[in-house]
């Protein structure tokens, strides 16, 4: 760090770019305000909290790693700038191969949103607003008999309507919170490229969908 004086006269400490020591030098602004926000809500879900921590073999830095009561480990990663896919899933199987679980969290499309578990963050409205709430990213399953949605139910309808609703949108403390305990998980599927990431679901719901594809896949013969 080092003294600055503003246009106006006001004196401020600013982060010198050029060093090599500081771990939060070279940052933005916004980046370090979602790294705030992150930490804040993990520590509001009864996580110890600690920014920039790095690995003891130096595989990974996380940006908030929270650890829970019982000793499991999260790396909360703000990615406010654009990166690659590759990185992102590099540095994610980083810290999945050392037992650690990973949320990215960034505003933008980010062609990796899929890719790895994430969110996607709604940018303050102001330039100095909190970081508060995600896109929608939750969803629930659902499987209800044909005859309670339809009447009269047409013979060609499955005798279920089952599936995903739309996602819906968080706060992030609530969204962080229910990460970090459980109650919520990624939605995956598994594809010729690999796993794709859909977005989140409690662990119930995911359940029951699994159970609906093994049941439809043994009672269908067309799937069989």
């Amino acid at each position: 760090m080092h003294a600055k004086v503003s246009g106006g006269g006001g004196r401020f400490f600013a982060h010198d770019r050029r060093s090599t020591d500081c771990a939060g030098a070279g940052e933005t602004e916004e980046h370090r305000r979602l790294k705030r926000a992150l930490a804040a809500a993990a520590r509001q879900a009864g996580h110890r909290v600690e920014l920039e921590a790095r690995a003891a073999q130096g595989g990974w830095r996380a940006d908030v790693l929270a650890t829970a009561p019982a000793g499991a480990r999260t790396a909360l990663e703000a990615q406010v700038s654009s990166a690659p896919v590759d990185e992102v899933r590099a540095r994610t199987r980083r810290y999945q191969d050392d037992g650690l679980d990973v949320v990215w969290f960034t505003p933008r499309d980010a062609r990796w949103l899929d890719h790895v578990p994430a969110a996607r963050l709604y940018r303050p409205a102001a330039s100095d607003g909190p970081w508060s709430r995600s896109y929608p990213l939750v969803s629930r399953f659902s499987a209800v008999a044909c005859a309670e949605v339809c009447d009269p139910s047409p013979f060609w309808h499955s005798p279920v309507h089952a599936g995903w609703d739309y996602g819906e949108e968080r706060e992030l403390p609530q969204f962080v919170a229910d990460v970090l305990h459980g109650r919520l998980v990624p939605r995956t599927t598994t594809t010729a490229l690999g796993t794709r990431y859909e977005g989140w679901a409690a662990p119930e719901d995911i359940e029951a969908a699994a159970e609906h594809a093994a049941l439809t896949a043994t009672t269908d013969p067309d799937r069989r």
